[in-house]
Formats: structure tokens, C-alpha cells, sequence
């Protein structure tokens, strides 16, 4: 209705009204760790996962965009140091199985970084 409002209908890459929602294959980001940095990026596409495989540095993405990572340790898993986010919401840890939700929210002038424990 907002968008109507205005005067425009959302449309997908191909030209095509967006009538109800839609899926998204989550990208895999990999194992990371050996104390390097991920930098999830919305080009990789909005939904992702990826394993905490030893201390490392999550950042936030230089250009605007929303990134859900599911981060998912292993037996190797480390501290994990934010960078770059104007807030952070929540922690993680290194426990061997524990995964977490970790949302990412980049606007032009703020990051946010919520990170969700699932168990």
C-alpha cells in the first residue's frame, strides 16, 4: 500500500511485480578463523552461513545492505571480534556445536550487529 502510495509497484530484476514473498539460496562464506577477517557482503546475497573455525574478525560491510549470517562453531572455534559496528547487540561464544543468528544491518551512516544464540 506504501508503495502504491507513491505511485510505484516493487519489481524484481526482471521486470516483474513482486506479488508475495520470495527465497534465497543462503550462500556459503566458509570456515573462518587462523585470525583473518569476514566481511559478509549483501552481494553474496542476503541469507549466508558460515563456521567459526578459530578467532577471527566479523566487520561490518562498507556499502548499504541487510546480511543474515547463520554461524555455526566447530571444534576449532575462537573468539570472534566485532570491527566497524556502530552497535552490537548480544555475544557469541566457542562452544563446539552452538550456532547463532547474526544479523546485519548496514545503512549509510550506522552498523548494526545482532547476534542471537540458538541455544
Amino acid at each position: 500500500a506504501f508503495q502504491q502510495a507513491l505511485g510505484y509497484t516493487p519489481v524484481n530484476a526482471a521486470g516483474q511485480n513482486l506479488a508475495a514473498g520470495f527465497t534465497a539460496t543462503s550462500y556459503p562464506a566458509g570456515v573462518q578463523g587462523a585470525g583473518g577477517t569476514f566481511t559478509p557482503s549483501p552481494l553474496n546475497g542476503n541469507v549466508q552461513h558460515a563456521t567459526n573455525g578459530g578467532a577471527h574478525t566479523l566487520a561490518a560491510p562498507a556499502s548499504p545492505g541487510t546480511v543474515v549470517v547463520e554461524y555455526t562453531n566447530n571444534a576449532s572455534a575462537g573468539a570472534i571480534t566485532p570491527s566497524g559496528f556502530t552497535k552490537v547487540s548480544g555475544a557469541f561464544d566457542a562452544v563446539n556445536g552452538n550456532k547463532f543468528i547474526v544479523l546485519i544491518v548496514r545503512t549509510n551512516s550506522y552498523a548494526l550487529l545482532q547476534i542471537t544464540a540458538l541455544q
